[in-house]
């Protein structure tokens, strides 16, 4: 009897525990909705659209702005903010290169690359997400333009163009341009050469009103190493 006693006395207590923590969250929403409002009906994004990238990240967002948006957001959702990725894209592209020329270069074995993967550019820095089989193309490149000869680099050249054009259309955005211009570096440029030119085109932020800029600034960039753009 005192062991029944004991059961029910614990058991009660579990219910009250419960029932408080469902009290204290509705309490918490009652108390949100006073002070900023009712939430609004419809897409996740109306909720969070003062949150950068709409609170979303990796492949999330990759999905939404390649139109496959997550629960809770829709395929309009992304059009503002389709254009704003692009200068992520165009890191994360570089950053990709770059690695698989520098593990090259340091004799490393071919790797996967990470994916998300952390994306750092002069506004922000962001876990980015790409499909895998676009990112090794992207790291390969870059590790086998090293030691390529010339009708390599043009295979590697035309892969690395090919690439870039379907991820940029992915999020229905027109990029300017070759990347394989900004990225490879000419045949005959000296060890020095290379690792300026890529310090200096990693400076370029590509972001609203830069764009303009981006084939001058990379045709001179190209000039001073005697290379020409045609």
């Amino acid at each position: 009897m005192e062991k029944l006693l004991l059961l029910l006395v614990v058991a009660g207590c579990a219910a009250v525990v419960i029932i408080m923590i469902y009290l204290i969250s509705r309490v918490e929403k009652i108390e949100d909705i006073a002070i900023n409002g009712p939430p609004p009906k419809g897409s996740l994004a109306m909720v969070r659209e003062k949150e950068p990238w709409l609170g979303l990240q990796g492949v999330d967002l990759w999905d939404l702005l390649s139109g496959d948006p997550p629960p809770g957001y829709a395929k309009d959702d992304a059009m503002p903010w389709q254009p704003k990725y692009e200068h992520i894209l165009y890191k994360h592209i570089e950053t990709l290169f770059n690695k698989g020329m520098e593990d090259k270069k340091a004799a490393k074995l071919k790797e996967q690359p990470e994916s998300p993967m952390m994306i750092s550019t002069l506004r922000e820095t962001m876990n980015a997400f790409m499909p895998n089989q676009y990112a090794s193309v992207l790291y390969e490149s870059g590790y086998e333009i090293v030691t390529a000869d010339a009708e390599q680099r043009l295979a590697i050249i035309d892969a690395i163009d090919r690439t870039s054009e379907t991820l940029f259309n992915k999020i229905n955005v027109e990029h300017s341009g070759s990347m394989s211009e900004r990225l490879v570096p000419p045949p005959n440029a000296q060890p020095n050469d290379q690792e300026e030119l890529l310090e200096q085109t990693d400076d370029l932020d590509l972001g609203e009103g830069d764009e303009e800029n981006f084939a001058e600034q990379t045709a001179m960039l190209e000039k001073n190493l005697g290379r020409d753009l045609g």
